[in-house]
């Protein structure tokens, strides 16, 4: 299978993350999809983090960039980075770990073979 940017490879992977609220609560996850060479997909998310209630609407008005820059240290490239989860974790977790997670928990589907089909 040749995706629409014209590269050939055996799994083509994607990753975003947003705010949902999920039982009456607001929590910001990564979503991802991986899809294999003949089209089986396979989605799955990371760990999640909850969002004050009070920042649900500037985060929808904004992006959760800003509202972290104003409540925090401004830091335009902390996306590309720690992320947002790094700063309110005090370093003990990453946005590169929390989506590796979710990466993983996807592929179980395909290094699993039929057994997980």
């Amino acid at each position: 299978m040749q995706k629409k940017s014209g590269i050939e490879a055996d799994l083509y992977m994607s990753a975003e993350g947003g705010i949902h609220n999920f039982f009456g609560l607001w929590e910001n996850t990564n979503l991802v999809v991986v899809e294999n060479n003949v089209g089986e997909e396979s989605v799955a998310l990371s760990p999640s983090f909850p969002v004050p209630e009070r920042l649900v609407k500037e985060i929808v008005e904004t992006d959760f960039s800003q509202v972290m820059n104003r409540l925090f240290i401004k830091d335009d490239e902390r996306h590309n980075r720690g992320g947002g989860i790094q700063l309110l974790s005090q370093n003990q977790v990453t946005r590169i770990d929390i989506t590796e997670q979710a990466f993983i928990m996807a592929l179980t589907k395909f290094i699993n073979g039929d057994i997980w089909k």
